[in-house]
């Protein structure tokens, strides 16, 4: 069981080699040939004035880059990314969907699947637990053939709102369910019962919109920021989504004690809610801008009502 983590880092080695470095990467490391191999790969379609353009483009970010990194240590860019108020509200978007994203409660339903479905009588929770991991997987497939197409701003508001509505059911069905707050444990004759089955359905649409909207989405905000300060901002950015993993996960059975498990997921029901009118407000459409275009949106506030598609 321990040796199925290892499949993942296999492929990873399998098919790294083939995945081209990033063409600013290495415009800013001087290899510009490299580069414009890269972008026509990228780009198929594109003649060679187009390419000229974007490479041209790329340099030019890459030099103002280099000119805000002579001599600037650690402790700069960290002023750098926090200092400056494009640089921030990017922050603010970047880390605010992440922070979404776990405190969700998503990630509960992954790490205590078993001992939930188990709680409510499902003879075989464990096979009941991949069911919920398989949508999240296809949904996130399906998330990435959409993103591009309708953008990410317009697929969160259009999925996350069920994330919200999944929940409210699956409260509203725990609501029925004769759970011992002490124990977790529900009576024989309570298993499989519609409240019971309500919770298995439910679950499985919360995942279903989850996989569609913040689940993969929330990753790629990584390119709201400068090319200066990327590193520094995605740190940032990953340390959010580990540090309130961490705080969801380990209040989980607590919270289902205390708050019973109805006001629980109409807890995490109420911060989905939150969270649809925190993207409304705050998280901006960059798709079709080039990267090195993006810092405009957030020096004009959060760009809610530019139109980026191109």
């Amino acid at each position: 069981m321990v040796g199925l983590g290892g499949v993942p880092s296999v492929i990873l080695l399998v098919v790294l080699p083939l995945l081209p470095e990033s063409p600013r990467h290495l415009v800013y490391r001087g290899n510009h040939e490299e580069a414009r191999k890269v972008l026509h790969k990228i780009y198929g379609k594109a003649t060679e004035e187009q390419i000229d353009l974007v490479h041209a483009s790329i340099v030019d970010a890459c030099d103002e880059a280099r000119r805000n990194n002579e001599n600037e240590s650690r402790w700069s860019k960290i002023k750098q990314l926090h200092g400056d108020r494009a640089n921030l509200r990017a922050l603010f978007s970047a880390c605010g969907l992440m922070v979404i994203s776990q405190i969700s409660g998503f990630n509960t339903l992954m790490y205590y699947s078993s001992t939930l479905f188990d709680m409510v009588g499902f003879s075989d929770p464990a096979a009941v637990g991949l069911v919920v991991a398989g949508p999240n997987l296809v949904m996130t497939g399906v998330n990435m053939v959409l993103v591009d197409r309708m953008g990410r701003r317009r697929l969160l508001l259009c999925t996350a709102w069920g994330m919200c509505a999944s929940l409210i059911a699956v409260a509203v069905s725990f609501h029925f369910i004769p759970v011992n707050q002490q124990t977790l444990e529900v009576p024989d004759y309570a298993h499989m019962s519609p409240p019971t089955i309500a919770v298995l359905v439910f679950v499985l649409l919360f995942v279903i919109s989850y996989g569609l909207s913040v689940g993969n989405t929330a990753w790629m905000s990584a390119d709201f920021f400068p090319l200066e300060v990327r590193s520094m901002g995605t740190m940032w950015m990953t340390c959010s989504n580990w540090v309130s993993n961490v705080i969801v996960s380990s209040s989980f059975l607590s919270m289902m004690k205390t708050m019973t498990p109805a006001g629980t997921f109409g807890f995490y029901a109420g911060i989905c809610g939150v969270g649809w009118f925190w993207i409304l407000f705050f998280y901006p459409e960059v798709s079709g801008l080039p990267l090195e275009e993006i810092r405009v949106v957030f020096e004009r506030g959060y760009g809610r009502n530019m139109r980026t598609r191109r």
